[in-house]
């Protein structure tokens, strides 16, 4: 607080209260120390405005005995001299067991000779010192008391910084320390108001294949209004949702319309058309919107053509869908039209090395019916699938699915009759069980016999 503003508050706390004799016939110096407590800019401000009585009389000039003599023992005193010690504190401190809301109040003791002296915080401000008036006490805390090396003339008040933190207040005279420290309460901070967001922010992400990919985006609403090809132009470069710029990533290298991207994270522009869009990707670089898009920073630009879609689409969308083993489409959808983008990912020439480095090795353990399947879901060697089928099946003789993925190899070779034995017989081991899974293998068996009829 600036000096200006705190001799202000002590104005208004003194003036215009006190009798205009009592305000003129001062005996006694009046003092305001005021002390920061902590950092010198979010600190707390005290600030003490007292008289500041001597131990000689101002009217005999003779030496008083002070504590238990012109300030008796047991006895609320005034802690000064002339108008009440007045305490300001900007924020709420804790001393003793007790907080003290910030404030203004009156200082005054009871000085014990034996036990523990008393400080009194009272909100009876603004009045001359004597008779203290006890009724509008709003604490009392213990003050500790000390003999002083050196006697002190003047009664003196101060507010020090502890550098354990907090602050302590002393009141010495005579040959006597009273002291009290005290912190400052945290105030606690202002409630976090959350507001929806007008384009809440979603994370997609999808594994196609061995491909894990992640995309970022804020989802605009149509919210009544005709946004691409109005607020967002035909031929312009948009940034394909709201806020931020849209993020996309990719563990491994993929194509999109049949165009090579290498693995990454990129952000995702388009340039919206009447019959074709613009589907660019860049770098990820921390982007807002497409406000520092350039051109010359981009990494790959297909073309895709928009499809009409019946019921409109009021949030903006974007989704992978038609999932493959190697493939995915993904998909932009808003208001009443979708741009979908071939997705391509590489799985063969990642997985079958490792199939084969695996089933030629001496493991003890090998995937023989997921390779077997992998292999005729690929249209790889079919014979190579039959003979690790072959094997899965030697080590689990009843497993009914078995014999129905053999089944399905079998047909893909040709071998139309081997197909409908090994059918019929997944039927009838199937029947012999009595899992969840019986009815699902009889009806994909009976299937299949139906189409090689």
């Amino acid at each position: 607080m600036h000096q200006r503003l705190i001799i202000a508050l002590v104005a208004v706390a003194l003036g215009g209260t006190l009798p205009l004799a009592a305000q003129t016939k001062r005996l006694s110096p009046h003092e305001t120390v005021s002390t920061v407590i902590g950092d010198r800019r979010a600190g707390d401000r005290i600030t003490i405005t007292y008289g500041r009585p001597y131990t000689k009389s101002p009217r005999t000039g003779e030496i008083r005995k002070i504590w238990g003599g012109l300030v008796p023992w047991g006895k609320a005193d005034r802690l000064g001299a002339d108008e009440a010690t007045l305490f300001i504190t900007q924020q709420p401190i804790v001393i003793g067991q007790t907080t003290i809301p910030a404030g203004s109040y009156t200082l005054y003791t009871v000085p014990s000779e034996s036990g523990p002296a008393k400080l009194a915080f009272s909100t009876n401000i603004g009045k001359w010192g004597v008779p203290v008036d006890e009724t509008h006490d709003l604490a009392r805390v213990d003050l500790k008391k000390d003999a002083l090396d050196k006697p002190v003339d003047q009664l003196t008040i101060a507010v020090e910084n502890d550098p354990a933190g907090g602050g302590v207040l002393k009141i010495m005279w005579e040959n006597t320390q009273f002291s009290v420290a005290f912190t400052v309460a945290q105030t606690p901070p202002p409630p976090k108001i959350e507001f929806p967001a007008a384009s809440p922010a979603a994370t997609v992400k999808q594994r196609v294949g061995l491909t894990e990919i992640e995309i970022s985006y804020s989802r605009p609403g149509l919210k009544g209004r005709v946004v691409v090809g109005n607020i967002d132009p035909y031929g312009k470069v948009w940034r394909t949702g709201a806020n931020s710029a849209t993020r996309v990533s990719f563990s491994t290298p993929v194509k999109l319309q049949g165009n090579k991207l290498d693995a990454g994270t990129y952000e995702l522009f388009t340039i919206p058309g009447r019959d074709e869009w613009t589907v660019i990707l860049q770098k990820a670089g921390n982007q807002w919107g497409a406000y520092q898009y350039k051109e010359v920073n981009d990494v790959l630009r297909v073309t895709a053509k928009p499809v009409a879609l019946a019921n409109p689409v009021e949030t903006f969308t974007i989704d992978l869908n038609d999932l493959r083993d190697e493939s995915a489409t993904l998909n932009l959808i808003w208001a009443d039209w979708r741009v979908p983008v071939k997705l391509e990912v590489d799985v063969g020439s990642i997985l079958v090395p490792q199939i084969e480095a695996v089933m030629a090795s001496g493991a003890a353990e090998k995937p023989y019916a997921q390779a077997a399947m992998f292999y005729a879901d690929h249209d790889l060697d079919l014979k190579k699938a039959v003979s690790w089928i072959n094997t899965a099946i030697a080590e689990q003789p009843k497993g009914f699915w078995l014999y129905y993925h053999k089944a399905r190899i079998l047909a893909k070779l040709g071998d139309k009759e081997g197909a409908l034995a090994t059918a019929r017989q997944s039927i009838a081991l199937a029947a012999e069980s009595a899992g969840p899974a019986k009815a699902e293998y009889t009806r994909l068996n009976e299937a299949l016999i139906a189409s090689l009829h």
